[in-house]
């Protein structure tokens, strides 16, 4: 084998080597933001692919998106609230 090949193969077991080592840390982080709701590494390509391959899965999403940030509904005049019936407690998640 020539100079040129031995180079191709150090590269090509360089980066074996490299992704091996790599990979628990994709494998923690990926499990991290899955816990904390942040979605996966791959999750900006899984939803490019449902928008060209599953077009009614791109729209569902976008409905369920669209509904996880509308705001509470307004409270209407003459309307029976919880302010009445005593102090108002707002726990935060920690």
């Amino acid at each position: 084998m020539d100079l040129s090949g031995w180079i191709a193969l150090a590269v090509v077991l360089a980066l074996g080597i490299a992704g091996a080592i790599a990979t628990p840390a994709f494998l923690r982080d990926a499990r991290r933001r899955q816990q904390r709701g942040l979605g996966g590494s791959l999750s900006g390509i899984a939803g490019g692919m449902d928008a060209i391959w599953r077009p009614s899965a791109e729209e569902a999403h976008a409905q369920w998106e669209a509904q996880l940030e509308l705001p509470a509904p307004a409270p209407i005049p003459g309307d029976k609230g919880d302010l009445d019936d005593g102090p108002v407690v707002i726990e935060l998640p920690r």
